[in-house]
């Protein structure tokens, strides 16, 4: 891969005026020289498209605002008009954890070069900005990805190849990426890394909090296209949970002992407190 290719960060936004500056930010902030930032609004009604003006001219982004068929529609539009080597997604009420997070998913892609999809792990803040856990994510295991989304969707990131081959299904409301994800591991290869690359808001007008009902269904619909839970799986993933726990809370100590440059402005509360949502952490 050349030194610094473009990376195209796609953001379905819709009505998301509380948050997407955050959003913008994250990227805005990055240190990386060659990013493009596609933004496809649905027509918001808002003050999104007042801020969305705000950002313009101040870093590579722009943006369109019409009416379309959903979330996996308008991402399929970014796909269409991103230009980039490396592709991401990016959720209007999301963000990259710190300012060289672009950078080091760069440096992986380089390393791994075999590699076609790279995730990391992720944070999940609160509606005021609030790191509440880490959302530390298992090495790719495609007979486990059947079973069940194990990827952070805005900790994803993939070389343009995936989307010469694949787009979202516009049919799928909610688990519309877990669906991406199961049909691209058939034909490319996804790498972790250990390493926080974004961020995961948790607000009451989320879909997977305001409509969870929907997206257990939809994601066990297609879960069951590929494979079903077993009662061993099930008694394993209550037995191996504790297990987790440990890495989280290594994760943690890391968090509140090392310089990050956040991307964007977030707060961290008492490490104490961190530790406890490790062991039990919550939707919102």
């Amino acid at each position: 891969m050349k030194d610094n290719p473009l990376v195209s960060i796609i953001t379905p936004s819709y009505n998301q005026e509380r948050f997407i500056e955050d959003t913008i930010l994250s990227v805005k902030n990055q240190d990386y020289p060659n990013i493009e930032h596609i933004i496809v609004d649905g027509g918001s009604t808002d003050n999104t498209l007042e801020i969305l003006k705000t950002y313009e001219g101040t870093y590579n982004m722009r943006w369109i605002s019409e009416s379309d068929e959903g979330q996996s529609d308008a991402i399929n539009k970014g796909f269409r008009m991103a230009k980039g080597e490396i592709i991401a997604e990016l959720d209007s009420d999301d963000g990259y954890f710190d300012i060289s997070s672009i950078s080091s998913v760069a440096k992986y892609f380089d390393e791994y070069v075999n590699v076609d999809i790279i995730y990391g792990d992720a944070v999940r803040i609160d509606e005021n900005n609030l790191i509440l856990y880490i959302l530390k994510v298992r090495k790719f295991d495609y007979n486990y990805l059947r079973k069940s989304c194990f990827l952070e969707q805005p900790a994803v990131l993939f070389r343009r190849k995936v989307i010469d081959n694949f787009e979202l299904d516009v049919s799928l409301e909610i688990a519309m990426d877990y669906d991406f994800w199961l049909r691209i591991a058939k034909k490319h290869k996804f790498q972790h890394v250990n390493r926080i690359i974004a961020v995961d808001r948790t607000h009451k007008k989320r879909k997977t909090v305001d409509r969870r009902d929907e997206m257990i269904k939809e994601s066990v619909c297609v879960s069951k296209e590929y494979c079903n839970w077993s009662l061993l799986d099930r008694l394993l993933s209550v037995v191996l949970y504790p297990v987790g726990s440990i890495y989280r809370f290594v994760e943690v100590w890391k968090l509140y002992h090392s310089n990050y440059n956040f991307a964007f402005d977030m707060k961290l509360s008492n490490i104490i407190s961190a530790m406890i949502r490790q062991v039990k952490p919550w939707e919102k």
